[in-house]
């Protein structure tokens, strides 16, 4: 009888799961221009349960963004299928990536993202991405671009009674520990009961996950709940291309010699972009930051030098 009640709670969990914060998520993310694709005919486009890469998506993608043809984007899908390094990554999918192409004699830049024409590329979204690994796991909801994995969200019941938001750190924990492969192109993380909702970098420990609380340039009253401003935010696709290509950097850390991921807050989203606006304006030479003692002035200028 214990074994029964057990599975009804977990069962029961799963459901207010999916019914408070998944569906939630995944209808707006619908809303915001990403389409649903079931778990079924995700796993067709993957060759095998252990990949990650939407096949089909990238190589239709790499072939409409580079005019190159099937057999040069085959081979272009196998090279990144066995790409491991997520700062080798995020400088292929921001430009940094070039090969030979069948009948040429010299390396061509290979776009990988059309970052000045967001509608160019392809957006996908996936719930109960299952991957298969020696600890298989399944992610509640992930995000494609061009057939790529760049965002995981884990969605977590506001009822539970256990600490919700370490519990679901801890899942994409265990996920980048179980299926590294999932994570190599990853940009950032996503955490949400559907009530708060915090992101992290990669890799990134949950202390370091923080709310997106300002809406900029859009107002708060314009969103039905947080769960849709926080998701605008960081998921409309503009915005996450933008995200993308701007506004990561690796860092390597003086005592222990290991690379840390940073992705940029959402003051230092605004003050760049609001910079970049009056230099693309030509109106004023000059203007000021405003920054409160540990906000990020050292990042912020590096994120305005990548766009700028």
């Amino acid at each position: 009888a214990n074994g029964r009640s057990s599975l009804r709670s977990c069962a029961g969990a799963r459901m207010s799961e999916y019914r408070l914060a998944e569906k939630p998520a995944l209808n707006v993310l619908a809303g915001l221009g990403w389409q649903v694709l079931s778990p079924e005919a995700a796993l067709a486009m993957r060759v095998e349960e252990n990949r990650v890469i939407l096949k089909p998506v990238l190589v239709d993608s790499l072939r409409a963004l580079n005019g190159i043809g099937a057999e040069d984007a085959e081979a272009i899908y196998n090279d990144l299928a066995t790409l491991s390094d997520n700062e080798d990554w995020q400088r292929k999918l921001r430009g940094g990536y070039s090969r030979r192409l069948t009948g040429e004699n010299r390396d061509r830049p290979i776009a990988l993202i059309d970052f000045k024409t967001p509608a160019n590329n392809r957006f996908h979204v996936v719930r109960q991405f299952r991957v298969a690994a020696q600890r298989p796991r399944i992610p509640d909801i992930v995000l494609f671009v061009n057939g790529l994995p760049l965002v995981v969200i884990e969605a977590k019941s506001p009822l539970k009674a256990t600490a919700k938001a370490e519990e679901a750190f801890e899942q994409i924990k265990q996920y980048e520990r179980d299926i590294p492969r999932l994570f190599a192109p990853n940009a950032f993380n996503i955490v949400t009961d559907g009530i708060t909702t915090l992101y992290g970098a990669t890799g990134a420990p949950s202390q370091f996950y923080g709310p997106w609380p300002d809406a900029w340039p859009r107002r708060r009253d314009e969103f039905e709940d947080d769960l849709a401003k926080v998701l605008w935010c960081l998921c409309e696709p503009a915005r996450l291309l933008d995200l993308l290509a701007h506004f990561i950097v690796f860092e390597t850390d003086p005592e222990t010699g290991r690379k840390i991921k940073k992705v940029c807050r959402y003051q230092q989203f605004r003050a760049v972009n609001k910079a970049v606006l009056r230099v693309a304006d030509d109106e004023h030479r000059k203007g000021l930051i405003w920054h409160t003692q540990g906000s990020g002035k050292s990042l912020t200028m590096v994120f305005l030098a990548l766009k700028l």
